[in-house]
């Protein structure tokens, strides 16, 4: 009988023992699956720490140039056109870029600052990019599309540049006018690790693409 008990306390324990590293395995499942997400997507919406580490960003970079601050956020034309480049300004990036600003000047961005920035981002994907044309006015009739998922999405917002700025560049001996334009699209049918192309058409249908891999960038 002595045995009996002894040996049901013994199986007893080793059943707690086997659940406890099945409960510390399936932890640990969760923790990995939850940072995965986190850290290969476009953040739609940015919790505490996420809002801590865009300023963080922001600030430890404040002497970065533009280009190598936003290095994640931007993409280059598959024309030949290396010159031309679209950038996605995410919640991230945007919260980064004003930390950035205001550390230069010995600032920090307040509450209000920070859900103003978070708001103007809301339910959009905004698209800065940057071309280059033979006119100042060259870009003034361009549109463009996001495709995902091979489905066209029209933008909510289109802004294009009528008064390009003089641009001397070094594979043109002509005159480079350049233009910088901004594209708004809704976010909510977009999976925020997706993969998504910006098409930029001009009046004869001549496209401009820019590929974006969302699970790439935060």
């Amino acid at each position: 009988m002595a045995n009996f008990i002894i040996f049901s306390r013994i199986l007893l324990l080793y059943r707690r023992i086997k659940m406890r590293k099945r409960f510390i395995f399936l932890w640990i499942l969760f923790l990995l699956f939850a940072f995965s997400n986190d850290s290969y997507a476009v953040y739609y919406t940015l919790s505490g720490e996420q809002i801590r580490q865009a300023i963080e960003y922001g600030e430890k970079n404040k002497d970065a140039d533009s280009i190598s601050f936003l290095d994640e956020w931007i993409r280059v034309s598959d024309s030949d056109n290396v010159y031309e480049w679209a950038g996605l300004h995410t919640k991230f990036s945007t919260l980064a870029s004003e930390a950035k600003k205001a550390s230069r000047v010995s600032k920090n961005l307040t509450e209000e600052q920070i859900s103003q920035l978070l708001s103007e981002k809301e339910d959009i994907l905004s698209f800065i990019v940057i071309l280059y044309g033979n006119s100042y006015d060259f870009a003034q009739d361009y549109h463009a599309v996001l495709l995902y998922k091979n489905k066209p999405i029209q933008p909510v917002l289109e802004q294009n540049d009528s008064r390009g700025t003089v641009s001397n560049l070094e594979f043109r001996r002509s005159i480079a006018y350049r233009v910088e334009c901004r594209y708004d699209f809704p976010n909510y049918c977009v999976e925020p690790d997706a993969e998504v192309t910006l098409v930029i058409l001009n009046p004869l249908n001549n496209e401009k693409r820019f590929l974006f891999r969302l699970g790439e960038m935060r």
